[in-house]
């Protein structure tokens, strides 16, 4: 009965519709920045890094990473180029950071969230990954219902 209830749930993640995920109300993003593996210091030089990278395409300066978003086809934010869409995010307002932890000693993953509407709606799942010289390597978000748990 578990396993049944478990499947049930797992074929609905990520493909709420834009009302299901705004079913819990209005519920603003904490203050502080929640941080998972890495310290206010390097979350902050990474958040440094993409409004870095985010004012080197609007100079037209080369950004040597590679630059992947999308969405649920049905959602706006499908219709967005990756470009644009990274332009957009005020990364300030990045309410979650985590390192991922990885057996790659030459680059290093982390999962940010950013939800633009506030939590239970909505957002910005991205993975940053920095490589060893500790530059940019890729960015890739995905716009997505949270987990209806």
């Amino acid at each position: 009965m578990k396993l049944g209830i478990a499947l049930f749930l797992a074929s609905f993640i990520g493909h709420a519709t834009p009302a299901e995920a705004d079913m819990l109300g209005d519920v603003s993003a904490p203050t502080e920045r929640q941080l998972m593996g890495l310290t206010v210091g390097e979350a902050d030089a990474l958040i440094s890094k993409l409004e870095t990278a985010q004012e080197g395409l609007r100079n037209d300066k080369l950004q040597s990473f590679e630059l992947l978003a999308g969405s649920v086809a049905s959602y706006d934010q499908s219709k967005v180029s990756a470009r644009d869409v990274f332009l957009s995010v005020p990364f300030q307002e990045v309410w979650e950071v985590k390192r991922i932890v990885s057996d790659n000693r030459l680059s290093q993953p982390f999962r940010l969230s950013y939800a633009p509407n506030g939590l239970g709606k909505l957002f910005w799942d991205i993975t940053v990954v920095v490589g060893f010289s500790g530059q940019i390597e890729r960015v890739e978000m995905i716009y997505k219902a949270p987990a209806p748990f």
